[in-house]
């Protein structure tokens, strides 16, 4: 698939906090501003970043794109990995799943347990069961949290932030588990 245009980010789509680049629309951080041009592209402005080159039609990622010309255009440009046949509809998933799964990666080993794994993706999520500092405090009450995104999840309950709406009845919530659970408790003949 082709990559559409290039993106520019505005001025107003983000500041610098440190050594972090903080989206000007939502709560996300990165370190690497490819990272966060790509985030504002996909989330904030829904702009395409692949187009198929035999029809008009554009995707925002890769894979979709590969599932549209596999079905539609009878072209089959799904990856192969040659270690142990699966497909993949992306190269970067592909990539992901031989580091994971195939030993390509850096051998990294946790140092509070016997976890082993090839991914440093796989390894940080891992450390986060061993943390136990709070370093992130609400700033409406003195709950603190492991993770920086549960706590900005947490402040909604305090701003009125409720993004996830029950079709139903209308009620708000912060959290999907939460609206999940309304739903099984006051609406199980609901299908949702």
């Amino acid at each position: 698939g082709k990559r559409v245009k290039s993106f520019l980010l505005k001025r107003d789509d983000y500041r610098k906090e440190g050594e972090h680049l903080m989206c000007g629309h939502c709560d996300k951080s990165y370190t690497v501003k490819s990272s966060l041009t790509d985030h504002i592209r996909k989330k904030h402005y829904k702009i395409p970043f692949f187009s198929c080159q035999m029809c008009p039609e554009q995707f925002m990622t890769e894979p979709p794109l590969t599932v549209h010309k596999l079905e539609l255009h009878n072209v089959d440009e799904r990856y192969h990995c040659n270690a142990c046949k699966k497909i993949f509809n992306s190269k970067q998933y592909l990539y992901k799943h031989i580091k994971s799964f195939h030993m390509l990666g850096a051998h990294r080993k946790c140092s509070l347990c016997e976890y082993e794994t090839y991914s440093l993706a796989n390894m940080k999520k891992h450390m986060f069961r061993h943390k136990t500092e709070r370093d992130y405090k609400c700033r409406f009450c003195k709950k603190t949290f492991v993770r920086r995104g549960t706590m900005l999840l947490h402040e909604r309950i305090h701003t009125g932030d409720k993004r996830k709406v029950c079709q139903v009845c209308g009620q708000a919530f912060v959290q999907k588990a939460s609206l999940n659970y309304h739903m099984n408790k006051f609406h199980p003949e609901v299908n949702y």
